[in-house]
């Protein structure tokens, strides 16, 4: 007895067809992500610093320049004033387009190694992806290397199935994209010269590298021209952002390798993807030697990837996002090629048509997957710290003092009190100096304090006097300070931050 896969069973579709289809789901995809994209810039902790740059010209190339370049762009086309909440929001709607661009090319990635049906499914996957509609959110780089890397893989299952000079010239420009997008976009460029050198005899592989380098030289110096220019600041910008990969961030490391992707791959996915995904990977060893090596190549990534990411101290789930929109992906090839099984010359699925058993399946892997993007989308909809703001003026008079962690950002409350503090409440002063200063009110955010209490964390050699002093303010303000208000954790860790009002004894 012996499974097998029956060759694709539907006319080879017209390019023009598969098009339409990326570009419907580009284009949903967009539509969603700029839902409710106007929060306040100062709620995201680094995006008051993307809309400096863009405003002042002045960069700090802790990343490459895609992002900031298309968003400056983007501001002299609309005619944007240089404000900081009016750029922050052209540089969300910047996010959103490069996740429909990703979504664009993956959907055509998914119906050129599947057909139709694979880029339908991936379409309808990638565009109700919690992760992906969130950090589409952002005026952050996630969403541009999302972007570079999708381009890449592309450029990559066109060029391995025709490796002709124009598509070496168009997988450098694809390279130089996510080179673009941050500096793990780096990642890519072994990839391409492991297949220029594998195409060796169908294009020579000095003219194929050098089509690549002008390809990748275009996109990196039109994208990146800034850097250029300043050379001392790009040097800079990069040491310090190689610093936090090796090191660990703000003076805080752990020990690596560890499974923090592990549990991104579960939030960022669910148990129908998980079953989709076995059903894909059946389908390669099914095939074999059938695989192209293109297909091969984009099943590994998101595995390595996230390897690679666990011997990074510097954590955060939105460096998942490529292997999650890839993983999404191969799901949706797994879910087409499901109907094509044979056990022993017989389809597995007898005389159910194959389009009723796609359907079938991809309404419960959506309905599995709905929750979780509806309380996301529901989540950018609600601001909860004016629960916050409407106690504290119920209850604390205006004038008073209160010291915040960074992530509480009671500023953008416009409430009457003094505030005090930048990153760490604990860096105001001790317990004892806020008492005897006649500080009453310190409010702090778990997504700050946290990190001084996991287990998996550590300081580093020269952060452990700020660490230790740090995490005993915090034990203290725990054990003697009264709590007078608490606001739980949202979905969503920017506009639904858990928030903690304490307040201090009298000395």
């Amino acid at each position: 007895m012996r499974l097998s896969l029956s060759p694709l069973d539907f006319v080879p579709a017209s390019p023009w067809l598969l098009r339409g289809v990326a570009a419907f789901f580009a284009a949903l995809t967009l539509w969603l992500c700029v839902q409710a994209n106007t929060f306040p810039a100062a709620y995201h902790p680094d995006e008051p610093s993307k809309a400096r740059q863009v405003i002042n010209g002045e960069f700090n190339f802790h990343h490459p320049m895609l992002m900031l370049s298309v968003t400056r762009a983007a501001i002299v086309m609309t005619g944007t004033p240089l404000e900081p909440q009016a750029v922050t929001v052209v540089g969300r709607w910047v996010s959103a387009g490069f996740t429909a661009g990703a979504v664009f090319f993956l959907v055509l990635i998914a119906g050129t190694l599947g057909g139709p049906a694979a880029a339908a499914i991936s379409g309808a996957l990638l565009a109700t992806n919690h992760q992906l509609f969130e950090l589409a959110h952002y005026f952050k780089e996630d969403p541009a290397l999302l972007f570079g890397i999708c381009a890449f893989f592309f450029a990559l299952v066109k060029f391995d199935a025709e490796p002709t000079a124009r598509r070496a010239l168009g997988l450098g420009l694809a390279l130089g994209l996510a080179v673009s997008g941050k500096y793990l976009g780096a990642l890519m460029i072994p990839v391409a010269i492991a297949f220029l050198f594998l195409h060796r005899r169908e294009l020579p592989l000095a003219r194929g590298a050098a089509l690549g380098a002008l390809g990748l030289a275009l996109v990196v110096i039109v994208a990146n021209l800034p850097a250029f220019l300043q050379p001392g600041g790009f040097a800079s910008g990069l040491t310090r952002e190689v610093g936090f990969a090796v090191e660990g961030h703000k003076g805080i490391t752990r020990s690596v390798p560890h499974g923090v992707y592990g549990a991104v791959f579960r939030e960022s996915t669910n148990p129908a993807i998980w079953v989709l995904l076995v059903i894909y990977a059946v389908s390669l060893v099914v095939r074999g030697r059938r695989v192209s090596r293109a297909e091969w190549t984009l099943a590994v990534f998101p595995l390595a990837y996230g390897v690679l990411l666990s011997f990074f101290p510097k954590t955060h789930h939105r460096y998942f996002l490529p292997a999650t929109a890839v993983l999404l992906t191969l799901a949706a090839l797994g879910l087409a090629a499901l109907p094509r099984f044979r056990w022993d010359g017989t389809r597995v699925f007898g005389r159910i048509p194959a389009r009723l058993v796609i359907l079938t399946t991809l309404a419960i892997t959506l309905a599995v997957q709905a929750p979780r993007f509806s309380a996301y989308f529901a989540g950018f909809q609600n601001d909860a710290r004016s629960a916050l703001a409407a106690w504290l003026r119920a209850n604390v008079a205006p004038g008073t003092v209160i010291v915040q962690d960074k992530r509480v950002n009671l500023a953008v409350l416009n409430v009457p009190y003094e505030l005090r503090g930048k990153l760490f409440a604990a860096d105001v002063g001790t317990i004892d100096e806020l008492r005897a200063q006649g500080i009453r009110f310190v409010a702090v955010s778990q997504g700050d304090y946290g990190r001084f209490f996991l287990d998996n964390h550590q300081a580093t050699a020269a952060g452990s006097e700020d660490f230790n002093r740090r995490k005993e303010f915090y034990r203290r303000l725990f054990a003697e300070g009264q709590k007078v208000f608490e606001l739980p954790a949202g979905t969503l860790q920017y506009l639904q931050p858990s928030i903690t009002l304490y307040r201090l004894p009298a000395p």
